[in-house]
């Protein structure tokens, strides 16, 4: 009998509904008992059949505050499809419902205005004014939404409602991430609303705050993020100077930081008691647009394949440099043989010892600093793990190189004279002087090394080709080859 109702539903025929009824007067009651909150309401709802709305609601009004499983009230279903006659019908029986809150306490203003449903927002807003001040969880107001999903009509609807009810000021409230409408419209590159907000609705009585800071530290010209090849974004930028912008102390010049960040809607995630007649409800209801933030994650990523990349070659090289100092060439091992013998050194052997461990020490001196700095400089919402580990190993590992280094230093000096000793440790001071002066060795070295390069004695063997590029310039050739 329960799946006969829930087909009556969807059909929206009246006639079996009233036949179910007589048979059973406490039908509703049950499956209102039984059904988690989904109720043959929920289902004309999302069907869209006024006729049996109005008669289900004549048996049993408690029905319209019902909340299923999945957070949506019969009101939201039909103000996210935009259905005015049943939103009406809803509100004739039951007057508060404006006021009931689904998942992430939205309410049903929230889901009209998500899905630009301007004529329901209007009856809603008429119905309970103080509703355009309710938030979400995320403390979004209905101006907000609108923002986020490019709904220009529910803007201004919202707008000259706050206007005329004298609430000018949520135009400034501000969601859980510190952003105002118009910091989401300036990082949304959404000139409409920008172009609204400042130029046609609040210069003269200074009612938007064109300098709110977020919780990044941004103001609305920090976030709108400006770009050479859309014409739209200089034009956002200079109405947000021409009406006083500012930069504030977390300024986003750099695409890797973007203080602004488009959360995720869950208006028609997955429902988990879904029933026949519920689909229609996924088309209406959407998720925000993201494209804004593709630019940024894409140089955070290509940033962090660098940085991984580094750090796998300073391991390597910390590791090959770690492992010769522990078996060190037998060149050594000759000439503390040989100056056992003769009491004189090989002048070829010391100098090979002194190269050897000098440039050795130094490469692993900088290869551990490598790793320090790649660790050290991690983005707060990266947070490496295991850090202080990780440099504790680092410090143990120097202190093993050293202890082994002084202890082959001692063995190979044999019964020299202390003028002799003092040229043997030379070459590890000299690394460590050469260790401070990195900085204008490795620019020197760079400089000669790309002078080499330059000769192309090995012509484009080394040449690393993107063939994507390659195919792209294949295709702009072609293209006006055929414009000709």
């Amino acid at each position: 009998m329960e799946r006969r109702m829930l087909e009556a539903a969807r059909k929206g025929n009246v006639h079996e509904l009233e036949d179910l009824i007589s048979s059973n007067e406490l039908i509703l009651e049950e499956m209102d008992l039984e059904g988690a909150g989904h109720t043959p309401l929920h289902v004309a709802c999302v069907a869209g059949h006024l006729d049996f709305v109005r008669e289900l609601l004549k048996h049993m009004p408690k029905l319209a505050e019902k909340v299923n499983a999945d957070g949506f009230s019969p009101l939201h279903i039909a103000a996210a499809r935009g259905d005015v006659e049943i939103v009406r019908e809803l509100l004739t029986v039951k007057p508060h419902l404006c006021t009931v809150k689904g998942r992430e306490r939205r309410i049903a203003l929230h889901y009209a205005t998500t899905n630009g449903k301007v004529d329901v927002m209007k009856v809603l807003l008429a119905a309970l004014p103080e509703s355009v001040e309710d938030t979400t969880a995320r403390e979004e107001t209905a101006l907000h939404l609108a923002v986020k999903n490019n709904r220009f009509d529910a803007v201004v609807v919202l707008v000259d409602h706050l206007k005329q009810h004298k609430k000018e000021q949520v135009i400034n409230w501000k969601d859980h991430k510190g952003n105002t409408a118009l910091h989401l419209a300036a990082a949304g590159k959404n000139f409409e609303v920008v172009n609204f907000l400042l130029c046609k609705h609040a210069v003269e009585s200074e009612v938007v705050e064109v300098n709110a800071v977020n919780d990044s530290g941004s103001t609305p010209l920090d976030v709108s993020t400006p770009s050479q090849r859309e014409a739209g974004d200089k034009e956002i930028r200079e109405i947000l100077i021409r009406a006083g912008a500012k930069h504030g102390r977390g300024r986003s010049n750099s695409p890797a930081s973007s203080p602004v960040q488009a959360d995720d809607n869950d208006f028609g995630g997955g429902n988990s008691h879904q029933v026949v007649g519920e689909e229609p409800i996924k088309d209406a209801l959407q998720s925000s647009p993201r494209s804004q933030l593709k630019n940024s994650n894409a140089v955070k990523e290509s940033f962090g394949d660098i940085r991984n990349a580094l750090l796998v070659v300073a391991a390597l090289i910390a590791s090959a440099t770690y492992q010769s100092v522990l078996q060190p060439p037998k060149i050594i091992e000759v000439d503390n043989e040989k100056s056992d013998i003769s009491g004189k050194s090989m002048t070829g052997a010391s100098l090979v010892y002194a190269l050897f461990l000098g440039g050795n020490t130094l490469g692993f001196m900088v290869s551990v600093q490598m790793i320090i700095c790649l660790t050290r400089f991690v983005p707060n919402h990266a947070r490496l793990p295991l850090k202080l580990p990780l440099r504790l190993s680092l410090v143990a590992m120097i202190l093993t190189y050293f202890c082994f280094t002084l202890s082959l230093l001692l063995t190979t000096m044999g019964e020299r004279t202390p003028a002799q000793k003092a040229l043997r440790m030379m070459p590890l001071m000299i690394s460590f002087v050469l260790l401070l002066m990195q900085q204008w060795l490795a620019c020197a070295i760079d400089y000669f090394l790309e002078r080499l390069v330059g000769l192309h004695f090995l012509g484009d063997m080394y040449r690393l080709e993107d063939k994507d590029l390659d195919n792209k310039d294949l295709e702009k050739k072609g293209k006006r080859k055929g414009c000709k």
